[in-house]
């Protein structure tokens, strides 16, 4: 029986980076609820469709409220509820203060960097979301493909669909990589469901969810029905939770994990999965 958990932060993009269009603004696609922009005095102002949002203006949703923004070269952000984001003047730096949002890149405009809180990650992967955690750092999950997360010392770590790594606060290792069940996942999430647009990268989500159904259906997988960790915070809205911990070794993630009975703190639609040979 196996399980991976991966934490991390990241920095640097590879070598792409000087090769891709920056990511500096972007414009409002869809606007659901209560969305704002915030200068930067920091005064509120509502977003409207069309609207260009251009850094360092930020973006603050209120609850069950959630915006898309679509960029020239057709990068893709969505904001989650509650959540509060800004690109940075130069290059593809996506500042997340708090909630979560979903990044979509083209293949080959080369992902982008998220930071948050104490904690910067490059990540390199077609369609992932990302999550702040209150205690400053984040978390990525992948949805299709393979991604790729560079730490600021320059450890790498390789995502496959359907693997979330957290990002500690202080940016500088990671646990181990999880493999959480994808398609219950994808079925509550606003962030890839509540637009009325579909994702580019659709198909290849359910594409991948459909893989893990057949591990699932043949037995070399099964779902625990347990949450990853305990102690969690909302990520999107509705849809599924994430973890707020420190860096934990295999040992207290076990102890941790065993004690979240019946997907209990996990939240509903998001449980982690154990593989066999």
């Amino acid at each position: 029986m196996k399980t991976t958990l991966l934490i991390g932060a990241l920095v640097c993009l590879t070598a792409q980076c000087g090769q891709t269009a920056p990511l500096t603004e972007s414009t409002f696609t869809e606007v659901i609820h209560v969305v704002n922009r915030l200068d930067d005095q920091g005064q509120p102002s509502p977003a409207k469709m069309n609207d260009l949002l251009k850094a360092p203006e930020r973006v603050r949703t209120g609850p069950e409220s959630r915006a898309e923004l679509t960029a020239a070269d057709h990068t893709i952000t969505r904001v989650g509820a509650n959540t509060v984001f800004s690109f940075a003047d130069s290059g593809r730096t996506l500042n997340l203060e708090q909630g979560s949002l979903l990044f979509h890149a083209p293949k080959g405009q080369g992902g982008g960097t998220i930071k948050s809180g104490g904690a910067s990650a490059a990540v390199l992967g077609t369609t992932l979301i990302v999550s702040a955690t209150p205690t400053g750092g984040f978390k990525v999950i992948l949805l299709e493909g393979q991604g790729k997360v560079t730490l600021a010392n320059g450890k790498t770590v390789t995502l496959q669909a359907g693997q979330m790594v957290f990002v500690a606060s202080n940016g500088t290792q990671f646990s181990d990589v999880l493999t959480i069940n994808l398609g219950k996942l994808v079925a509550g999430s606003n962030l890839v469901n509540g637009f009325a647009q579909p994702l580019a990268s659709r198909d290849l989500i359910a594409a991948a969810v459909a893989g893990q159904n057949q591990l699932l259906a043949k037995g070399s997988a099964t779902d625990t029905g347990r949450a990853p960790v305990n102690g969690l915070a909302a990520v999107d809205h509705g849809g599924y939770e994430t973890s707020a911990h420190p860096v934990m070794n295999k040992l207290q993630y076990t102890q941790v994990s065993n004690a979240a009975i019946g997907g209990g703190a996990g939240g509903r639609n998001f449980s982690s999965l154990d593989f066999f040979p």
